[in-house]
């Protein structure tokens, strides 16, 4: 995924926000937010999109949480597999125009990834700037949100953990700098 879209995590984190801002046509901006209950939050926009990271995470949690929320932005320029594209387009949409199948209902703004209950969401409202929350609200602007516990399996999650892997965590372009060498060169007893 990463080398179709051209994402390059040698060069670092922002190197990899700028390519996903400039595949998407517009900014994205990385804000730090008191999050109750949740360790991220992406915010689509028509002009910017925002990527929410809690304040008190630890460094390497804030780019795993960055570049979860990230994945969400991503997705929306991949799509489906070819396979799914096509069995939607050739076997479910006809048998919903010829009434044999009834149509899904859309999925929610929020995503897979609400984690939302009635005494969460105005903790999380409070947290957030007011004129993103009247944005998102007055303009049904979608949201994904990423709880305290993600399942490893979540592809927004499965793309954060492989890229962060691969991602130079350190300001030496070489990739040989101390945080890149300590993790590539351990042996067993070091």
């Amino acid at each position: 995924m990463a080398k179709k879209l051209g994402l390059r995590p040698d060069l670092g984190l922002p190197a990899i926000l700028d390519r996903v801002a400039a595949l998407r046509g517009q900014p994205i901006e990385v804000e730090y937010a008191p999050l109750p209950r949740s360790t991220g939050l992406c915010v689509f926009g028509d002009t910017s999109d925002t990527l929410f990271v809690h304040e008190d995470a630890e460094p390497l949690h804030e780019v795993l949480i960055t570049l979860h929320e990230l994945w969400h932005l991503i997705e929306d320029l991949v799509g489906p597999p070819l396979p799914v594209h096509l069995w939607r387009r050739l076997v479910i949409r006809p048998l919903v125009r010829c009434g044999l199948m009834k149509a899904k209902s859309p999925r929610s703004a929020f995503g897979d990834h609400s984690v939302f209950e009635l005494d969460n969401l105005q903790d999380v409202l409070k947290a957030l700037p007011p004129e993103l929350v009247h944005d998102v609200v007055a303009n049904a602007r979608p949201v994904k949100m990423r709880g305290e516990h993600n399942h490893g399996r979540d592809p927004a999650e499965v793309f954060a953990r492989s890229m962060l892997q691969r991602l130079a965590l350190d300001d030496d372009a070489s990739g040989t700098g101390a945080v890149t060498a300590s993790l590539d060169h351990r042996r067993t007893g070091i």
